[in-house]
């Protein structure tokens, strides 16, 4: 029956192709070449990034699963927040934590605890205690001039916080504005405010100097709907504030940002304070060789939480981070490139309430130091990229991860083969917390391949497969209550899934359309870590999705005006949603959703002046948000319907 109703859902999507579009740069379709004029599909796949290699790459040759997402795009979609652009990227998907905290999870694996780096304007947002990435109403969708995501290791060139993926974004003011702008979006819900969200970017740029700075702050709910006896509209949040500055003088660049996020649950709120600067120099030693110093500082305290009616913490340390590094990138020669560096970062925790968490006193220290290497060469027969990063810590062993990529487009035809090492280094809390006195990485082995074939200049079809197998998995535990409660980490045995992405792209001078489907299934058996475990599948791990597919579009009603409809279906879930008389969580299916939205955009309304009207989740389907593990927390029940209202002004400073 299941089959059926997806059977049934994707020949609908299918059937809307020809009516219906959207595009983001996909990451399969990024190796194509066709020997035609270079059409509008051509176009945004010629496009450079250097989010999987440190030379600019046209997406079609760069070595691994990529997506971009530029503005004119995100602004289409009327995205509400991150995690709508998210849901639209195959694999992809969003599960709780724990208090209302929410999360990433990827290719069917939970993914928010050091396993995808999250980065804006270059500064990762993966915390230091656990490497989470709270998302949600949290990033400033509208500010954002691109958004770059590895659907794969990332750990050769970020290390051990990208064992699953790197999520890159990108703001206009740090890349491309010059000039002012300001934006603004509420989102409405029959019977509560969703979100009210406002920013203001500001950047004046030449070839010699540029300075930036934007300020963002918003007030939301985390769902509309009733939770155990409270409607959550009263009494919860979601309100972000970010502030980022930004200045580059020749080879120098300096970047400061300070970043705010306040959520919870009715019983328990969540904080985040952090402040990231980065401090650069870009020597040109010569035409070929750029060598690149930096020093990187990160004062944080996350997590810090407490009881939501009296406001007193009750968890509540701050962590730091001085980093320094130094990189090379050495042009051989046209064909021949080569990356290379070294770093050491020093971390320490301190407990602010004086409660002697670490190793019975208030502060906690690590070192780690790090080489790195990669290489690209470029060969009739094939492109090959060969990198590896070695970390070695005074609190944990050693990790190595070698890599390897060969990618090939035959006039139409494009193929990709990677393999890479990854591995998840212990953060903070895993080493304090640890069961036996010590952790030790996770390490990942991860086989992708993926085909391609532009059939028109206009259209792409692209097919990747992959396997992942994740050993040592660092897994949290608790038990007990009040004074008795104990928790801990340990490193497990192991998890893994393998699936395939399939990607259908069109793109039209007027109109481009972008179907996606997603499949994934849980290879672990019986030496997979229990508590993402479900009884009524071998097959998924607790929360995730087996089967996605999305269908994105765009129409051009006339020159300023679009209109944006996107549907994204998600299968069977199973996730623990009750408990039992004796208070132990129980496992059911949670039925498929099919989240329709639809966007009207209209650029320049004045100049300068860009409106947008929309609703989001049209069939009111309300899919929950389980916790992605056996923690004890019931599902986040989904938001309903709601109606978003965008506006943006824009002013254009003269070119020098």
């Amino acid at each position: 029956m299941m089959l059926k109703k997806f059977a049934g859902t994707c020949a609908l999507l299918l059937s809307l192709l020809p009516i219906v579009s959207f595009s983001q740069d996909l990451d399969s379709l990024l190796n194509l070449s066709a020997f035609t004029a270079e059409s509008e599909l051509q176009k945004a796949l010629n496009k450079g990034t250097t989010v999987s290699s440190s030379k600019a790459l046209t997406l079609r040759e760069t070595p691994g699963i990529i997506s971009v997402m530029s503005a004119e795009e995100i602004q289409n979609t009327g995205a509400r927040d991150v995690t709508d652009l998210l849901r639209l990227i195959p694999g992809f998907d969003i599960a709780q934590d724990l208090q209302f905290v929410q999360g990433i999870s990827l290719r069917g694996n939970w993914s928010n605890e050091g396993k995808v780096l999250v980065m804006m304007d270059g500064q990762p947002f993966n915390e230091l205690l656990y490497q989470t990435v709270a998302i949600g109403n949290r990033f400033p969708v509208d500010a954002i001039e691109r958004i770059e995501i590895i659907r794969g290791p990332g750990s050769a060139i970020y290390g051990g916080s990208a064992e699953y993926g790197v999520i890159n974004i990108i703001t206009k003011a740090a890349e491309s504005l010059n000039g002012v702008e300001v934006y603004g979006t509420g989102g409405f819900h029959a019977g509560a405010v969703g979100r009210t969200n406002a920013g203001l970017m500001f950047a004046k740029r030449s070839d010699k100097f540029a300075v930036d700075a934007s300020f963002f702050k918003g007030k939301g709910i985390v769902s509309d709907q009733s939770f155990e006896g409270y409607e959550l509209k009263d009494v919860s949040h979601s309100d972000p504030m970010n502030i980022n500055v930004g200045l580059r003088a020749g080879g120098l660049a300096f970047r400061a940002m300070y970043d705010q996020f306040e959520t919870g649950d009715p019983y328990q709120y969540i904080s985040y304070n952090n402040f990231y600067s980065d401090l650069r120099y870009t020597w040109k030693a010569s035409s070929k060789l750029s060598i690149i110093p930096q020093l990187k500082y990160y004062n944080q305290i996350p997590w810090r939480w407490g009881d939501a009616e009296t406001g007193e913490p009750e968890f509540e340390s701050r962590a730091t981070r001085m980093q320094t590094q130094l990189e090379a990138i050495y042009d051989i020669s046209r064909k021949v490139n080569l990356n290379f560096g070294a770093l050491y970062f020093a971390d320490k925790a301190t407990d602010l309430l004086d409660g002697g968490i670490y190793d019975g006193g208030n502060t906690f220290e690590l070192n780690n130091f790090a080489v790195f290497a990669q290489g690209l060469l470029k060969h009739r027969l094939f492109n090959a990229t060969v990198g590896f990063r070695f970390e070695k810590s005074d609190r944990y062993n050693a990790a190595f991860v070698p890599r390897l990529a060969l990618t090939k487009k035959i006039e139409n035809f494009h193929f990709k083969a990677l393999y890479s090492q990854a591995f998840r280094a212990p953060s903070i809390q895993n080493i304090n917390l640890a069961l036996t006195g010590s952790s030790k990485p996770e390490k990942s082995n991860v086989f992708e391949m993926e085909f391609g074939y532009q059939f028109t200049p206009e259209m792409l079809l692209a097919v990747n497969a992959y396997r992942i197998t994740t050993e040592d998995i660092l897994t949290y535990g608790s038990e007990g209550e009040g004074q008795d409660f104990v928790e801990w980490y340990e490193n497990a045995t192991r998890m893994g899934t393998r699936g395939v992405e399939v990607i259908y792209n069109i793109r039209r001078k007027n109109w481009y359309a972008n179907f996606s489907y997603s499949f994934s299934k849980a290879i672990g058996g019986d030496a997979s870590v229990e508590t993402y475990l479900i009884p009524q599948t071998q097959n998924q791990y607790t929360g995730m999705l087996a089967h996605k597919a999305t269908l994105n579009s765009s129409f051009s009603i006339s020159k300023a005006l679009t209109f944006n409809p996107s549907f994204i279906y998600g299968g069977k879930r199973y996730g623990f949603t009750e408990f039992d008389n004796d208070g132990i969580p129980v496992a059911n299916a949670l039925d498929p959703y099919l989240l329709a939205n639809a966007y009207l955009n209209f650029r320049n309304a004045l100049p300068g002046l860009t409106t947008g009207v929309g609703v989001y989740d049209i069939l009111n389907a309300q899919p929950a948000i389980p916790q992605a593990y056996n923690g004890g927390y019931l599902p986040i029940p989904g938001r309903g319907r709601e109606f978003v209202v965008k506006l943006s002004y824009r002013i254009d400073f003269k070119q020098q």
